[in-house]
């Protein structure tokens, strides 16, 4: 029950500030709003306050602002969205990704004021670094710990029965038991893990390895104006980050006609919400932060029904001066729905299939 109810809260405040930032514009810009509805119809209820139906619709996986004259009707209406310049337009479609990105930023700025794990390095003010550990940054494809089911992210808690909290001091470790197995216990979301590895001789590298990279990480806490600078440097550096990997999945679709293994829908998204929690709240502040920032990025593509998708058209017709006719636009958008629907759909199986020892778990520990 706690992962439902941890995944739902932050679905659910992922949309709410996203369509909020949409209504807010929309409303301050002097264009009318139709509806405010968080999940899609079927309606669950609804509402009539002023003007507004605000609404509880049944599939709670998106949420919507209905604009007046959004889809090109309504153009002789001063309060339609049809009727507004171009940049009052492109403020109202840009604003839930703007509001998503400022979520994560808030969310980090407080989790930076509260102490949040990040990595250690000579620049690192250490006599403010608390609860020092070992994670994993990478694991070599067939190497003996990636034989042995080690992964990235896990965190390093003894070899051989001793703790380490640096990771100098790991490395040394495994370079005097190069010949014998080395006994691992991990921490993984949450989850204590051991592992028997031997280290192998790699090529490319002249002694025996285990096959890793590791980071020191630990707790830093800053002051309010420190935390703000670096929420802001961290909201930056993930949009950043999120864009590259978006960049990459886009073109590993094209040039293989695969989807990254990376991607994932509800189903995977709930998973690690589930496995988040089991590491603390501030774990939980980072991961929705993160998972804002993924949100406002994928709006924003170019992709027809994205925000990013109706800003194309908006400012195509800025430059062009021609409007595309309403009904060419509405069966764009509309198709570039029921293609989202369908990679929905297939992420989800994905995800189903990757997760389902998982799922059956949480299943019988819930009946």
């Amino acid at each position: 029950m706690t992962t439902i109810i941890a995944f739902v809260l932050i679905l659910g405040l992922l949309i709410l500030v996203h369509e909020l930032g949409h209504f807010i514009t929309a409303i301050k810009t002097g264009v009318d709003v139709e509806e405010f509805g968080i999940g899609f119809p079927p309606k669950m209820f609804s509402i009539k306050k002023g003007d507004v139906v605000y609404s509880i619709n049944w599939i709670p996986i998106g949420g919507f602002v209905k604009i007046r004259g959004e889809s090109g009707g309504d153009a002789n209406d001063p309060k339609s969205f049809a009727s507004q310049r171009t940049w009052k337009k492109s403020l109202i479609l840009s604003a839930g990704v703007l509001m998503n990105f400022l979520l994560a930023f808030v969310l980090l700025s407080v989790g930076f004021m509260a102490g949040l794990p990040q990595s250690i390095d000579e620049n690192t003010p250490l006599h403010k670094v608390t609860n020092r550990e070992v994670m994993i940054a990478e694991v070599l494809k067939d190497s003996p710990a990636d034989q042995a089911g080690i992964e990235m992210g896990d965190q390093i808690i003894s070899l051989n029965g001793k703790p380490y909290t640096e990771s100098e001091a790991v490395y040394e470790e495994v370079e005097k038991n190069a010949d014998s197995e080395i006994s691992i216990i991990v921490d993984r979301r949450g989850d204590k893990m051991e592992f028997d590895v031997t280290p192998e001789q790699i090529e490319g590298y002249e002694d025996r390895l285990l096959g890793i990279s590791m980071v020191d990480t630990g707790v830093i806490k800053y002051n309010f104006f420190e935390s703000i600078w670096q929420g802001l440097l961290t909201t930056g550096l993930l949009i950043w980050r999120v864009l590259e990997a978006f960049g990459s999945m886009i073109a590993s679709l094209f040039t293989d006609g695969k989807l990254a293994a990376e991607v994932s829908g509800p189903v995977g998204v709930a998973v690690i919400t589930g496995q988040i929690v089991k590491m603390g709240w501030l774990q939980v502040l980072q991961f929705t932060a993160v998972l804002s920032i993924n949100l406002g990025i994928i709006n924003i593509l170019p992709f027809p029904a994205l925000d990013g998708g109706r800003l194309l058209f908006v400012l195509a017709e800025a430059v062009t001066r021609k409007k595309l006719s309403e009904k060419v636009e509405n069966i764009i958008h509309n198709s570039g729905f029921l293609l989202l629907i369908v990679l929905l759909i297939v992420v989800t199986f994905r995800d189903i299939n990757r997760y389902s020892s998982t799922i059956m778990d949480f299943f019988k520990n819930l009946f």
